[in-house]
């Protein structure tokens, strides 16, 4: 089967939702926020802070979704805000090859860094090894930011080709 990545479009909107809407990881208030970004891009009210690709199947129906953005006030440093697959689709390699057209993005933008923010929490397990693997290192732990018992995890990768 045929994957390719693409920017997200409006016909999307209802595929991509209900893939946010299956995320077991997010919680109500996160799907929400998810929703109203993806929203908000579509809309093209988002002034460009917010950008979406998707992973595509043959028959061009979203399987995932990456969002990200520039960070405000740094040079060439991107943040990742999201990025969720399909659950018939988690461990297909559909993440990584989301990272990786991400990466090609980002390098045509000069970009020198790209961040992802992520919970200690173990049902996060899958997606602290996915950075990992994806050439990720943690770059700073907050304990306790999400709740007691739930610390911020801050990964980066330094992006190759730069300047």
């Amino acid at each position: 089967m045929e994957i390719k990545i693409r920017e997200v479009t409006v016909k999307d909107k209802e595929t991509i939702e209900s893939i946010i809407r299956r995320n077991e990881n997010f919680s109500d208030e996160e799907k929400l926020c998810a929703a109203e970004l993806l929203d908000m891009y579509l809309k093209g009210t988002a002034s460009g802070e917010y950008l979406f690709i998707c992973a595509a199947d043959e028959a061009d129906k979203p399987i995932g979704y990456l969002c990200y953005g520039k960070a405000p006030f740094a040079d060439g440093v991107y943040d990742i805000y999201w990025i969720a697959i399909d659950p018939p689709w988690q461990g297909k390699r559909v993440g990584k090859m989301l990272m990786k057209h991400l990466e090609g993005i980002l390098k045509g933008e000069h970009a020198r860094m790209v961040i992802a923010e992520t919970s200690s929490q173990a049902k996060y397990d899958k997606t602290r090894s996915f950075y990992e693997k994806s050439g990720f290192m943690e770059a700073s732990r907050i304990k306790d930011f999400y709740r007691v018992g739930d610390d911020k995890i801050v990964y980066i990768k330094q992006l190759k080709g730069e300047g």
